[in-house]
């Protein structure tokens, strides 16, 4: 089943499915033998700790202790596979570069930085050991299954998830107004996760955000947060090659590729912070309110919606 609650199901029921089958699905994942499939496995598991992530920020308010230990135990196992993943998503931050940029003068030496970073991440594969890691990943998460089946939540009850709701638009917004006066990589990626959180929620909970107006539609905020994961890995991927010149042809090669991807970031930034503010155009308190009146229309559709239940009439008894 997808990462969505379905209509007519409650809280409780509906969390407690999707965490079980995130965590199953990424065990699965980490679990493949298969190695010419093992980079697509770990990313694949990252993003399903990045929904549980979600999941939990959505009951913090009322998991209180436990959700934060929780939540940092997923963000250690995040850490630990981002360690694998990220030499990868440097290679395909700079495929994408040639594929827009194909004609740029930086194409010859975006072909070197491919290279070098091919040779990094056979390096990195192997200095992490990727069994070991991964199968710390998996009994992680194992441990975390048997957390969450015990996790105190109220029924279909909106005061469980109402808190959290609140917290990640907030916090979104907060981020934003601080991009928007100092407009810094920190920020930006402080920025998206708070965006990933929001996006997470409008897709577990699309019955809900149906009725709120589109500017905070699924597919803006996907949008959103993937051109501000390409302005982080840019960002990165600047860090990598000022660090070590040498590894990637030295410094008479790097004026190209950089000024490149400061073209590549103006307009993604410009894009982005477009974007967000048509995301957060309304105040926190307004937004709540606009989410609790969407919430009791979802609940009394989805309560219109439920079949009536027949009655079998009983035989009559002499």
């Amino acid at each position: 089943m997808s990462f969505r609650l379905i209509r007519g199901e409650s809280i409780e029921t509906g969390l407690r499915r999707i965490v079980a089958e995130e965590i199953d699905g990424a065990i699965v994942n980490l679990r493949n033998e298969d190695e010419s499939l093992r980079d697509q496995g770990i990313h694949e598991a990252r993003k399903s700790v990045k929904k549980l992530r979600s999941v939990v920020c959505l009951l913090m308010p009322g998991l209180g202790t436990t959700g934060i230990r929780d939540n940092l135990s997923l963000r250690e196992t995040g850490r630990a596979l981002s360690q694998l993943r990220d030499a990868a998503a440097l290679i395909e931050t700079v495929e994408a570069l040639s594929e827009r940029h194909f004609t740029d003068p930086a194409m010859e030496q975006l072909a070197v930085v491919r290279s070098a970073l091919r040779r990094r991440l056979e390096d990195t594969v192997r200095a992490e050991d990727c069994r070991t890691v991964m199968g710390g990943a998996v009994a992680s998460l194992k441990h975390l299954k048997k957390k969450a089946a015990k996790w105190p939540l109220t029924g279909d009850e909106f005061a469980a998830i109402a808190p959290g709701l609140e917290g990640t638009y907030r916090r979104g917004r907060k981020c934003f107004r601080k991009a928007q006066a100092d407009l810094t990589s920190d920020n930006l990626h402080a920025l998206r996760k708070r965006i990933k959180d929001y996006w997470y929620h409008v897709r577990l909970l699309p019955g809900l955000f149906a009725a709120i107006a589109a500017r905070a539609r699924e597919k803006e905020l996907r949008g959103l947060q993937e051109a501000l994961g390409d302005d982080h890995n840019l960002t990165v991927l600047r860090d990598v090659l000022n660090r070590d010149p040498g590894m990637f042809g030295g410094k008479k090669m790097m004026p190209a590729v950089l000024e490149l991807i400061d073209r590549e970031q103006a307009g993604l930034r410009e894009q982005s912070m477009a974007s967000a503010a048509r995301v957060y155009a309304v105040k926190t308190p307004l937004h709540v309110q606009e989410i609790s009146a969407a919430w009791a229309l979802w609940q009394s559709d989805a309560r219109a919606a439920k079949p009536a239940v027949r009655r079998t009439a009983r035989p009559a008894t002499r």
